[in-house]
């Protein structure tokens, strides 16, 4: 079985959505001090490799310990729109060559190769999904959505960049609301979407089992064979 790990290593100074908390993992106890070694990890629920709960943007979505574990792992179809450049859409066009291979249930993994900018300033200029798209993927019945970017909807420098219009079309992070709001989970921030060869195989996304939480990092990993 070949199995690819597709989540990035979380540090102090892993690269976060502006204005995420930061991330610190400090010494609780240490093999010099104490009997053993014990981390102290503070993280935001949404820190590198990380899955979507409804709650995260609809106050009355499920929680991510509401949702059943199987939901976590699935067949998946691995969707390659790496011809796209910063800011770029993913639309409808890019999504329909593959929606007959797409089963209800499946899991959708959008490889932009956006994973090699992570940890600059550029990550933040990925390509997105548009809503038409997020529309289709809903009609087909997926059960996941992910992309190796920092979000599946459009980023900005900043939390509260003021260049960010209101009126720009893609206000209100509608891939969010449409997926979250029709229990379609999403998964942000994966890797090495490029070492899968296949383009259907076997995902899982498994959160820690976090008590009232919108999200939560995975342990992100492709299994074929």
């Amino acid at each position: 079985m070949e199995v690819i790990d597709l989540s990035h290593t979380i540090h102090d100074e892993i690269q976060i959505y502006p204005g995420d908390p930061k991330p610190s993992i400090s010494r609780g106890l240490t093999h010099e001090t104490d009997y053993c070694h014990v981390d102290l990890i503070k993280l935001g629920s949404h820190t590198g490799t990380h899955i979507d709960a409804p709650y995260h943007f609809l106050k009355g979505g499920q929680r991510i310990d509401e949702i059943p574990v199987q939901r976590f792992i699935g067949n998946g179809i691995l969707i390659d729109v790496s011809d796209k450049s910063q800011r770029d859409l993913i639309d409808e066009a890019d999504l329909k060559f593959y929606a007959s291979e797409i089963k209800k249930g499946d899991f959708v993994i959008l490889k932009t190769g956006w994973d090699r900018y992570f940890g600059t300033r550029r990550y933040l200029q990925h390509p997105y999904l548009s809503a038409d798209a997020a529309g289709l993927l809903l009609q087909l019945g997926v059960a996941i959505v992910g992309i190796d970017a920092l979000n599946i909807d459009a980023s900005y420098p900043t939390a509260l960049d003021t260049n960010f219009s209101q009126g720009d079309g893609v206000s209100g992070y509608p891939a969010h609301n449409i997926l979250l709001g029709n229990d379609i989970l999403i998964v942000e921030n994966l890797c090495n979407l490029d070492k899968i060869k296949a383009v259907k195989g076997f995902y899982s996304f498994l959160p820690l089992k976090l008590k009232d939480s919108d999200g939560s990092p995975v342990r992100a990993v492709f299994y074929s064979g």
